[in-house]
C-alpha cells in the first residue's frame, strides 16, 4: 500500500512539472533574445549624448529573457572624444530578473533591486520609454 502511495505521489509530481513547462507559460512565450533596433525612431547606431568633450553612441545591443524568469540586458556603447578617434565599443550589461503584467515587463537589476525599469510587450516588440533622464527616449528591441 505504501509503495502504490509513493508512486501515485511520484506520477503528480512529475505531472505538476510537465505542466510547468507549458509552451502557452509567459516565461515561453517572452523567452528569446530580443535586438536593439532603434532609439527614438532612429536606427542604431545613434548618438545619445554628446557634449564639447565628446560624443557617445549606442552601436547595438540586445535582451535575452529566459523562460525561469532571468534576462540579460546589454547595451554596446562607444565614446568619441572630440577631434578625435573613436574609441572601442564596450558593453553596459545589467542583469536581474523579469515579471509581466499584462503588457507591462518589469525588470529588476539584481545589483538595484529597489529601481525596476519597465517595458510595453507589443507582439515581438520590447518598447523601452525613459522620462527619467531628463531628456525622453524611446527604445524598441524586436524578437
Amino acid at each position: 500500500m505504501k509503495r502504490i502511495l509513493l508512486l501515485a505521489v511520484a506520477a503528480v509530481l512529475s505531472m505538476s512539472v510537465s505542466a510547468c513547462q507549458d509552451n502557452t507559460s509567459p516565461g515561453a512565450v517572452l523567452a528569446g533574445t530580443y535586438t536593439l533596433r532603434s532609439v527614438n525612431n532612429h536606427s542604431v547606431p545613434v548618438i545619445i549624448d554628446g557634449d564639447p568633450d565628446g560624443i557617445t553612441e549606442v552601436v547595438g545591443g540586445y535582451i535575452r529573457i529566459d523562460r525561469n524568469g532571468n534576462y540579460t540586458d546589454v547595451a554596446t556603447l562607444r565614446y568619441t572624444p572630440t577631434g578625435g578617434v573613436p574609441g572601442q565599443p564596450y558593453d553596459d550589461v545589467i542583469n536581474g530578473t523579469w515579471a509581466l503584467s499584462g503588457d507591462q515587463l518589469q525588470l529588476t537589476d539584481v545589483t538595484d533591486p529597489y529601481n525596476p525599469y519597465y517595458m510595453t510587450v507589443s507582439g515581438n516588440n520590447l518598447i523601452y520609454n525613459d522620462y527619467a533622464s531628463g531628456t525622453s527616449y524611446t527604445i524598441v528591441y524586436s524578437k
